[in-house]
């Protein structure tokens, strides 16, 4: 497994779609391991550190909403 640090860095090159993309991948990963564990977390704080995260939980709660 990478450092933490490196992981971190290698998700600040993702553009904002391949981070929303990742996110819900492995949002959908039901059996996690520890470092996927980890790496959504870090997904989930670059979200956060570029104010994408509460847009993307608010849409995917609509999409879950409305799909039904």
């Amino acid at each position: 497994m990478r450092s933490i640090q490196t992981m971190k860095e290698y998700i600040k090159t993702f553009n904002d779609e391949k981070l929303l993309n990742e996110f819900d991948l492995y949002r959908s990963i039901d059996d996690k391991q520890v470092n996927e564990v980890v790496y959504q977390q870090l997904i989930e704080y670059e979200l956060y550190e570029r104010r994408l995260l509460d847009h993307k939980l608010i849409e995917d709660s609509y999409e879950m909403e409305y799909a039904q």
